[in-house]
């Protein structure tokens, strides 16, 4: 399992063992985009995902396994990207930790889990950046700071304009934003309801981790 030394959560997630109007060409959900046939990127690239709300239900703060629901889409999703040649990064807030409700050990039971898990449909994820500090830290990495972003930027040598951020939060999408990287709001998790608050304006909207897969590798 792979964590990064500093990392913590990214979105908020609660205790678990755990716009402005939006463009129509940003509401590109409504219909499926066909993923280019043999797409293949450059070693510089990489998606970063955001967890809770995207590759697992977001249960709020998630300490117990059985608490975990991987997303179903997320096992073909990252199949594809890394067939394709992306690198797989999950930033994540564990505010949960800071505030005492789990351990930091606790999340990285849960990160070991996600890893037996994908490998079983020969999927792995890179590495895990997690912010375990409560929001009051203020600390520099939490998202919508871009600090683990461009600390993976440096770690896996990125060209962070080349790369994707996925999630479910403003936070997820104003952290890719203040990176440099391309974003895609997934409408799993709070997705919907952070599309309905209008806040930040993704470059794509997609309805899950699969049809963000698909915009993504239709990119030049």
């Amino acid at each position: 399992m792979r964590h990064h030394a500093g990392a913590t959560s990214q979105n908020e997630e609660v205790p678990r063992f755990g716009v402005s109007e939006v463009p129509l060409a940003v509401v590109g959900f409504l219909h499926r985009i066909p993923p280019r046939m043999n797409k293949s990127v450059s070693t510089n690239q990489a998606v970063f995902l955001d967890r809770d709300g995207v590759l697992m239900e977001d249960s709020n703060y998630v300490g117990e396994l059985e608490r975990v629901i991987i997303i179903p889409a997320a096992y073909t999703a990252l199949k594809r990207l890394q067939a394709a040649g992306f690198k797989l990064l999950v930033v994540t807030n564990q505010s949960g930790v800071g505030r005492g409700f789990f351990t930091h050990e606790h999340v990285n039971i849960v990160h070991a889990h996600l890893d037996e898990q994908f490998a079983r449909h020969g999927v792995r994820i890179d590495r895990y950046y997690v912010c375990p500090h409560h929001p009051d830290d203020n600390c520099a990495c939490r998202k919508p700071s871009p600090k683990s972003l461009r600390d993976a930027a440096a770690e896996f040598g990125l060209d962070l304009a080349r790369c994707y951020m996925v999630g479910d939060r403003a936070s997820d999408i104003q952290a890719g934003r203040n990176a440099g990287t391309r974003t895609v709001l997934v409408l799993t998790g709070s997705g919907s309801q952070t599309l309905a608050e209008g806040k930040v304006t993704p470059d794509h909207v997609a309805r899950d981790i699969n049809e963000a897969a698909d915009w993504i590798l239709a990119q030049p």
